[in-house]
C-alpha cells in the first residue's frame, strides 16, 4: 500500500531524475516530516520534504516530497515507503543545491550550475556559471518585455521582491514578484515569478505570471518577448526542435525560426493535450557551452515564436506578428520555461531528450487504499468495491469533453449549451464549472490515470490565471471566480458558480502557494456575497447559492482548520434549518408568484449540509438532510418514481439529478434506512440510461476569441456526475444494489 509507483513513459534512463509527489497522512501517523523514510529496494533515498498542511494535533496532513530516484527506461518502477518511529534525517545526497542571501540578490548553486536572481530586475538570472566557468556575460538575459496597447514595459529594471521558499538540498525555489516598468519608470502590469533548481542539475525552469490589475477594463496584448544575447566565442552553432510525435531538428550556423500560430496550430494533431501537446525548444551554442530555451507546452499554449541566431535566442511567449488577444482587467497567465545549460559537445538530440522530459516529466502514485486509509478530504471517495463498468463509465466521461488550445484558452473548454443559448452565438466557456479539478483529482486517486492527473493540474492552472479575478473595482467580483461567460470573465461572479476545493487541491499536489492564496482569495468572495441581505434571508435567493457557498467554505475548514471557515459554514447551515422552518421545505422563487422546490438544487444542497457534518456533527442538520430528502421524495417524483427538475407544473420533465443520488446516501448514513438507496438505485438506473448528453467529435475550429476547439456538447458532465456517482456506488455496492449493473462476464466489483 505504501509504494510510490512510476509507469512506463520515457525510453530513456533517467539518473537522479527530479521528481516530486504529494502525500496525504491521516491524523497522527506522520509527527513530523523526518520521520518519512524512501527506499530504492535495500537503499534509503535522499528525500527534501515540507508540510503543506498539518491536523488539529500537529501531525502532518500533506507533505511534499522531492526525491531523485534513477528511473529505467522504458520500464516502470516501484519505491516504497514507510513512517519510522524515531526521527532520522534522510542520507545527504551526493550533490546539494545550495542557496545564499546578499543584498545583490539570491545566489543558487546546483553543483554543475551556478546563478544569482538578482534584486533590481527578473532577468530572470545573471552571473551564470557552469563547472566553474563564467558563460558569456553576466546579464545574458534582459528580462520579459511585454506590450499592451502600445505601451512597453519590462521587468529587465523592476523593483522586485525576493523569497526562498525551498533551500536545499534536492531542490531550491526562488519566488520573485514586482511589477514592469516603463521606460519612464512608471509601473505598468504586475508579475509573479519562480526559479526552480535541482541538485546536480545543470537546468533550470523558470516561471513568469503577468497580471492584469490596471484600471481599463480590457488591453490589447500584442507583445511578450524574452531575450538572451551572447557573444560567441568561436562560430556559433544554432538548433531547433519542435514537433508532436516526432521533434523535427534542424541545424545551421545561419538564424532558424519558427512560429506556431493559430493557423499552424488549426492543421495540426490535437490528441489529449492536457498530458502533452508536443515540444519546442531553441539551442544556442558556442565553443564554450550552450542553451536550450524550452516552452513547456508550447503548441497548446499558442501563440508562440522561437528565432535562434548567431547572437542569441529570441523567445516570443505572445509573438508581435501575431492577431492581439483580449487581456481583461483581473486576468493573468503563467509561462514556463527550462533554461538547459551544457558543454558545447552535447548533442542536440540530447538537448531533445531533456526537453521532452520538461515537457511531461515523470509523476509518482500512490495506492487508491493508501488514499482511502489517509484520506484528507476525510469523505468516502475512495471506496474498496465498486462496479468496473461505472469506472468505465467514468473514464469515457472524463475524456469526452471538448478540447481547447490557446494561450488563455487551455484548461477550460466551451459548451454548446451555452454558446447557442446565453452566448448569443458566442463561444461560452464553461469556466470549469462543478470544480472539475476536484473531480480529476479525486479520480485521479481512485484510478491512478496519470491523463486525469494531467486534466486536474492544468484546470486547476486555467483557474489560477484566467478565471481568478485578480483586481476588479466591484468587491463582489474581486477575487472571485467568474462564472461561465464569452470570453471566461465577462459575467462576474456568484457563490452558486465557485468553488475552492480544486484550487486546493492544486496547492497539495503541487506546493505552489498561490494556489492557496487563490483559494482564500475566492473563499472571501463568496463571503461577501453572503453578507448581503439577500443571501441571509430565507426564500430569497437560489437555494444552491447557498449551497455552494457552504460547500467551499468546508472545503476551506478541511485545508486550513481556520475556525472563521466553520463560523460561517455553521451560520449557512443554520440558515438552511430556518428555511425549512418557515416554508415547510427549501423553497425559493422561480416566477413572481411561485416558490417551488428544485430537486437539483435542493440536493446540490442537502449534499453540502452532510459535508458540513465532517467538520461539526450537528442534530439539527442531521435531521434537516433527512427532511429535504424526504421532502423531495414527497413532492418531486413522478409516477415512475424518478425525480423531476423542478415542482414547477411545466418543469416536471424526468431529470434524475446525479446529485439526490449522494442525498439519498446520506439519508442513508443518518438513519440506516435501506429504503433511500433503493430510491437511489431506480434513479441511478435512469439516469444511466440517459445519453451522455449531446456530445460528438467535430473537426477542429477557429473561433472569433482565438481559440481552436475540437468537439461539440457539454463540458460539464463529468464534473457534474463523478461525486454523486462514486459515493453512492460505493456505499450500494456492497450491499449487493448494484448488482445489475456489471459487466456481465465479471461479476466482481472493482477493487482498490
Amino acid at each position: 500500500m505504501n509504494t510510490l509507483y512510476f509507469e512506463k513513459i520515457s525510453r530513456f534512463d533517467r539518473h537522479a531524475e527530479p521528481v516530486t509527489v504529494s502525500i496525504p497522512f491521516a491524523r497522527g501517523r506522520l509527527p513530523d516530516p523526518q520521520h518519512l523514510a524512501v527506499w530504492d529496494g535495500d537503499s534509503r533515498q535522499p528525500v527534501q520534504a515540507r508540510a503543506l498542511a498539518t491536523w488539529g494535533d500537529g501531525s502532518v496532513k500533506w507533505l511534499l516530497v522531492h526525491l531523485q530516484p534513477d528511473l529505467p527506461g522504458n520500464l516502470d518502477k516501484t519505491l516504497h515507503f514507510e513512517v519510522l518511529p524515531l526521527l532520522t534525517p534522510p542520507p545527504a545526497p551526493a550533490v546539494q543545491v545550495r542557496v545564499g542571501e546578499g543584498p545583490a540578490g539570491i545566489r543558487v548553486d546546483t553543483g554543475p550550475l551556478s546563478f544569482r536572481v538578482p534584486v533590481d530586475g527578473f532577468l530572470p538570472i545573471r552571473d551564470i556559471a557552469l563547472f566553474g566557468q563564467q558563460l558569456w556575460t553576466d546579464m545574458p538575459f534582459d528580462g520579459f518585455a511585454i506590450r499592451c496597447n502600445g505601451q512597453q514595459a519590462s521587468t529587465r529594471s523592476a523593483v522586485v521582491r525576493l523569497e526562498v521558499e525551498e533551500a536545499g538540498p534536492l531542490r531550491a525555489v526562488i519566488l520573485v514578484s514586482g511589477a514592469h516598468r516603463k521606460p519612464d519608470g512608471a509601473a505598468y502590469l504586475d508579475f509573479r515569478g519562480r526559479v526552480i533548481a535541482y541538485a546536480g542539475k545543470p537546468y533550470v525552469q523558470v516561471e513568469y505570471q503577468f497580471i492584469h490589475r490596471e484600471e481599463p477594463s480590457e488591453l490589447s496584448l500584442e507583445e511578450v518577448v524574452l531575450r538572451f544575447r551572447a557573444r560567441a566565442n568561436g562560430s556559433p552553432r544554432l538548433a531547433l526542435g519542435e514537433g508532436i510525435a516526432t521533434t523535427r531538428i534542424t541545424e545551421s550556423q545561419d538564424c532558424l525560426a519558427l512560429a506556431l500560430s493559430a493557423e499552424r496550430m488549426l492543421y495540426e494533431p490535437m490528441g489529449f493535450i492536457d498530458s502533452y501537446s508536443g515540444d519546442f525548444w531553441a539551442d544556442w551554442r558556442d565553443d564554450t557551452a550552450g542553451l536550450a530555451l524550452s516552452i513547456h507546452q508550447a503548441q497548446r499554449n499558442f501563440p508562440k515564436a522561437l528565432q535562434v541566431e548567431p547572437g542569441g535566442i529570441t523567445c516570443w511567449l505572445f509573438p508581435a506578428d501575431a492577431p492581439p488577444a483580449r487581456f481583461l482587467r483581473g486576468m493573468a497567465k503563467t509561462h514556463r520555461l527550462q533554461l538547459h545549460f551544457h558543454a558545447p559537445d552535447l548533442p542536440p538530440r540530447a538537448c531533445s531528450v531533456r526537453s521532452l522530459q520538461f515537457q511531461m516529466p515523470d509523476w509518482p502514485r500512490l495506492t487508491r487504499a493508501w488514499y482511502r486509509e489517509n484520506n484528507p478530504w476525510r469523505e468516502a471517495f475512495f471506496p474498496e468495491v465498486i462496479p468496473n463498468r461505472l469506472i468505465s463509465f467514468l473514464s469515457s466521461l472524463h475524456d469526452q469533453r471538448p478540447r481547447a488550445m490557446g494561450m488563455f484558452h487551455v484548461g477550460d473548454a466551451p459548451d454548446s449549451g451555452y454558446s447557442e443559448g446565453t452566448g448569443r452565438g458566442q463561444t461560452v466557456w464553461v469556466n470549469n464549472e462543478y470544480d472539475r479539478p476536484h473531480c480529476c483529482t479525486l479520480f485521479y486517486c481512485l484510478t491512478g490515470q496519470r491523463r486525469v492527473l494531467d486534466s486536474a493540474l492544468v484546470s486547476g492552472r486555467h483557474w489560477l490565471d484566467v478565471d481568478l479575478c485578480h483586481y476588479h473595482p466591484d468587491p463582489l467580483v474581486e477575487g472571485g471566480l467568474g462564472i461561465h461567460s464569452p470570453y471566461h470573465v465577462t459575467r462576474g461572479a456568484k457563490p452558486s458558480h465557485e468553488w475552492t476545493e480544486g484550487i486546493l487541491d492544486y496547492y497539495f499536489l503541487t506546493g505552489q502557494r498561490e494556489a492557496l492564496e487563490g483559494a482564500r482569495s475566492v473563499a472571501e468572495n463568496i463571503m461577501r456575497h453572503m453578507a448581503l441581505p439577500e443571501m441571509r434571508t430565507p426564500g430569497e435567493a437560489a437555494v444552491r447559492e447557498g449551497g455552494w457557498a457552504l460547500r467551499a467554505l468546508v472545503g476551506m475548514w478541511h485545508a486550513t482548520g481556520e475556525e472563521s471557515w466553520k463560523a460561517e459554514a455553521k451560520r449557512i447551515a443554520h440558515l438552511f434549518v430556518e428555511w425549512f422552518r418557515c416554508f415547510g421545505g427549501l423553497m425559493a422563487p422561480h416566477t413572481d408568484h411561485t416558490l417551488p422546490r428544485t430537486p437539483f438544487q435542493n440536493s446540490i444542497t442537502a449534499v453540502s449540509l452532510g459535508q458540513y457534518l465532517l467538520v461539526e456533527d450537528d442534530p439539527a442538520v442531521r435531521e434537516l438532510i433527512v427532511a429535504v430528502v424526504d421532502d423531495m421524495i414527497e413532492h418531486c417524483t413522478g409516477p415512475d418514481g424518478v425525480f423531476f427538475f423542478s415542482e414547477f407544473p411545466a418543469a416536471q420533465l424526468a431529470a434524475p439529478t446525479p446529485h439526490v443520488l449522494d442525498a439519498l446516501t446520506y439519508a442513508y448514513r443518518i438513519t440506516g434506512k435501506i429504503a433511500y438507496l433503493k430510491i437511489a438505485a431506480r434513479n441511478f438506473a435512469a439516469l444511466m440510461d440517459q445519453p451522455k448528453d449531446a456530445w460528438h467529435w467535430g473537426g477542429k475550429v477557429l473561433d472569433a476569441s482565438g481559440a481552436i476547439v475540437s468537439g461539440h456538447g457539454s463540458a460539464r458532465s463529468f464534473e457534474n456526475r463523478y461525486p454523486s456517482l462514486v459515493l453512492f456506488a460505493g456505499t450500494a455496492t456492497p450491499l449487493g444494489l448494484l448488482d445489475w449493473y456489471e459487466y456481465a462476464v465479471d461479476r466482481s466489483p472493482h477493487r482498490g
